[in-house]
């Protein structure tokens, strides 16, 4: 394992927390197949909710695993005389994991979960849209930080 890479869980939970998106690396019949999502993190779950139907909602239940990434701190880094010394500053997380449908009690957790990360309070849902919105958790399977300064 590379020096800047480590698969402490404070410095894993960390970036997630801090993190605005993770990006979803899903395959099916199609291919491979990569998205951002808004997510929330509680131990070792990834909470995310999608639409009902549509690719990515196949996927998720298909149960297939997936990968994940986030990073944040992004920092370029510049050089005036060698283009191999540009770069980026930036601390990331890469990881695997099992995605699982979430119902009832389980999938209002989740949303709220998503919910106090964005908005930082709990906040009221429409119905209509709960009835069109699942809820997934991710149980993560491995994770790893990079920290690249």
């Amino acid at each position: 394992m590379r020096k800047s890479v480590t698969e402490d869980k404070v410095a894993v939970t960390d970036i997630l927390v801090k993190a605005q998106v993770i990006w979803l690396a899903l395959a099916d019949d199609g291919g491979p197949y990569c998205v951002p999502v808004n997510f929330a993190v509680e131990g070792d779950t990834l909470f995310i909710h999608s639409g009902k139907k549509g690719r990515k909602a196949a996927c998720l239940d298909s149960g297939a695993d997936l990968a994940f990434s986030a990073a944040v701190d992004m920092q370029l880094k510049t050089s005036d005389d060698n283009a191999c010394k540009l770069g980026y500053r930036f601390r990331s997380v890469m990881g695997s994991g099992s995605p699982r449908a979430l119902d009832d009690d389980e999938k209002m957790h989740a949303l709220d979960q998503i919910t106090l990360k964005y908005a930082g309070r709990a906040m009221p849902y429409n119905e209509k849209a709960l009835a069109i919105t699942a809820a997934y958790a991710i149980d993560i399977k491995s994770a790893t930080a990079r920290i690249k300064e």
